[in-house]
């Protein structure tokens, strides 16, 4: 028994000795891949934008050595970096190699968007397009209108400058200004806005998860402005840092605290206070309007009320973080999760900072209802089918080259929703709170150019109920 146990062993070893040493054996035999050195980097096609702009979102320079695998990657990964600026309809990163010399040149084409939008605004005020619909005749006075201009790509530096004038349901005046780097080392900037907002009707109470108005058509009900100012730090590609600060202000008429005590606090009419937020995301998307592959993890830390001003009511504080993930399973197969939460340690009992679910964040199948809250988590999973590849077009018309360039592809799938709002505040009025909710169904999503994103899904929630919904961005 011991001689048996004494072979097996020294066979086993000599076995691990064998495979080990065929290894390194075959480990020493393999030749490494040819490196190419970089010799000239070509930018074509950029009638405005600089060419430093450019350079930031490339990773790779002159004189570096990289193998035809590495060039690939790093071609491809910086056209995507060149889209996700917006500032071109198409782009082009492609390598030539010198084989002789072992050098290689890269060229970058671009088609550069237009920059200059003057608009005419025209947008539907409520939360999303099914909510506005359902209303009896589509109610019109629930409609924005107005005139922006946006000036896209000042003097080639991605600079941005935003004017609007709109009158309806929510009157607005503002300006907001951003340039992206102030500094050689193109990794800090500047961001400034101001805003100014009123309405004659406005919500002031959720009750059985809907929004309660309150219309005044002889004055305005609430008045309200923002200004900011914020720095950005950018140190690599694909991290930037953000801290802003903002003072703010917002007013009602007394009905709205005779019918909601609780709106602001203790019936006030009138709340003003500094706003200190700081932003930090690391964004790899490939197409960030609609993203196939790649992720990207945000957080957010903000401080409504920080004592400075006399009689600052609120002192909120609360952390937003969220992680999306997008990668192929196969041939023309996607799949796309996120998962995203807020947590308010800290908090004023006041329902006019008591937003959670059914704003800009919803669970999919819910898009009638609005489910307040402090706290919430929310988890979203999607797998598309591409029906259609991303495809581009240009039209022979070389007067109208900036619209002339255009793409479009098509996918569809299933998907699935949970989300849970905890709310210690109003959620007795509210059944949909302090539960968890799961809505689910099968979606089609139409990309096309200069970002837009037509989604239309069939969702069904945990309630039973139905629905065909329609809007307008990316469903992650």
């Amino acid at each position: 028994m011991n001689l048996c146990a004494s072979l097996t062993y020294k066979l086993f070893l000599w076995s691990v000795l064998f495979l080990y040493g065929t290894k390194l054996i075959s480990q020493n035999n393999i030749v490494p891949p040819p490196k190419f050195v970089v010799d000239s980097i070509i930018i074509k096609g950029n009638k405005k934008t600089r060419h430093g702009i450019i350079m930031r979102e490339i990773n790779f320079r002159v004189n570096d050595s990289l193998t035809e695998i590495e060039l690939k990657e790093k071609c491809l990964r910086s056209q995507q970096n060149l889209m996700n600026t917006s500032l071109f309809v198409h782009d082009t990163v492609s390598y030539t190699i010198d084989a002789a010399s072992r050098r290689v040149s890269i060229l970058i084409s671009v088609h550069e968007r237009w920059y200059f939008w003057p608009s005419l605004i025209l947008q539907i005020q409520d939360r999303n397009f099914n909510a506005w619909w359902d209303q009896e005749n589509h109610n019109l006075n629930r409609l924005n209108y107005g005139i922006g201009f946006t000036l896209y790509n000042i003097l080639g530096l991605n600079q941005t400058l935003t004017l609007v004038a709109r009158k309806g349901y929510t009157e607005q005046y503002g300006a907001g200004y951003r340039i992206p780097y102030i500094n050689k080392k193109k990794t800090v900037g500047l961001t400034a806005g101001f805003n100014f907002y009123r309405n004659n009707q406005i919500w002031y109470k959720t009750a059985d998860n809907g929004l309660v108005y309150f219309t005044n058509n002889t004055g305005y009900v609430r008045t309200e402005s923002e200004a900011k100012l914020g720095i950005t730090y950018r140190h690599k590609i694909y991290g930037r840092n953000s801290f802003e600060v903002f003072l703010k202000s917002s007013s009602i008429n007394d009905t709205v605290t005779n019918l909601n005590d609780n709106y602001f606090s203790s019936k006030q009419t009138f709340v003003q206070y500094f706003s200190l937020q700081y932003r930090f995301s690391y964004d790899t998307r490939d197409y960030k309007p609609y993203a196939l592959k790649g992720h990207v993890f945000d957080l957010a830390l903000v401080k409504d009320g920080v004592g400075v001003l006399q009689n600052e009511t609120p002192n909120n504080f609360y952390a937003f973080a969220s992680f999306k993930h997008h990668f192929k399973m196969g041939n023309r197969w996607y799949m796309m999760n996120s998962v995203k939460g807020r947590f308010m340690p800290q908090y004023v009992p006041m329902y006019y900072f008591n937003r959670a679910l059914g704003f800009t964040e919803l669970v999919r199948g819910y898009e009638y209802y609005v489910v307040d809250g402090q706290n919430y988590g929310l988890m979203k999973s999607n797998i598309r089918y591409q029906i259609i590849k991303p495809k581009t077009y240009r039209l022979p018309i070389d007067a109208m080259k900036k619209f002339t360039t255009f793409s479009f592809s098509l996918y569809a799938g299933p998907f699935i929703d949970a989300g849970y709002v905890v709310d210690n505040s109003f959620g007795k009025l509210n059944p949909l709170s302090n539960q968890l909710l799961v809505g689910g169904g099968i979606g089609i999503d139409f990309v096309t150019y200069y970002d837009y994103v037509l989604r239309t899904e069939f969702s069904i929630n945990k309630m039973g109920q139905p629905g065909i919904y329609l809007h307008f961005n990316a469903p992650l």
